[in-house]
């Protein structure tokens, strides 16, 4: 799967692969072999790479993600390439007073903050999808009434899958 990441108005293309329950993370033209482990209940997870152990801890705020390694604090967007096609299209359908929450890459859906009915405001987090053995809150776009709700919790989603439905 191919990201794309920003740090510091720096953009980077990552290609992240699973193999051997190991992750293969290409990078300007280097591949790192990387294991990822969360270290339970808790936003921290032990990394390591080319055998140096990193201890990295993830906090999500909006639509960043403020990651600390070994006591150095980076301010990270990170997209899926198939999510910003994604945003895109539902940006045009936003336009229209309907908007469509997408999945942003596969994952399992472990929990939906919102129901049937309720209205939601633009940045309300409405879902979250884990993924890689992490936990990502979804967010609405657009505010409105959510109309329907596509999956339940412990679906497993594919990238561009809908969600949910909310209209203006």
């Amino acid at each position: 799967m191919r990201y794309i990441a920003s740090v510091d108005k720096k953009r980077y293309e990552l290609d992240v692969e699973l193999r051997n329950g190991r992750h293969v993370v290409k990078l300007g033209g280097k591949k790192y072999e990387v294991d990822l482990r969360r270290i339970p209940g808790s936003p921290v997870y032990s990394m390591l790479i080319a055998g140096k152990s990193y201890e990295v801890d993830v906090r999500r705020e909006a639509e960043w993600l403020n990651v600390s390694v070994q006591g150095e604090l980076y301010r990270i967007s990170v997209k899926e390439e198939l999510w910003a096609t994604a945003a895109a299209t539902t940006a045009t359908s936003a336009e229209s007073g309907v908007y469509h929450l997408r999945a942003p890459m596969p994952g399992l859906v472990v929990d939906i903050r919102t129901r049937i009915g309720e209205k939601v405001q633009q940045g309300q987090a409405l879902m979250v999808i884990e993924a890689m053995k992490m936990q990502n809150e979804l967010y609405a776009q657009a505010g409105g009434t959510v109309k329907e709700i596509r999956v339940k919790e412990q679906d497993a989603v594919d990238p561009g899958k809908v969600l949910m439905v909310i209209e203006s």
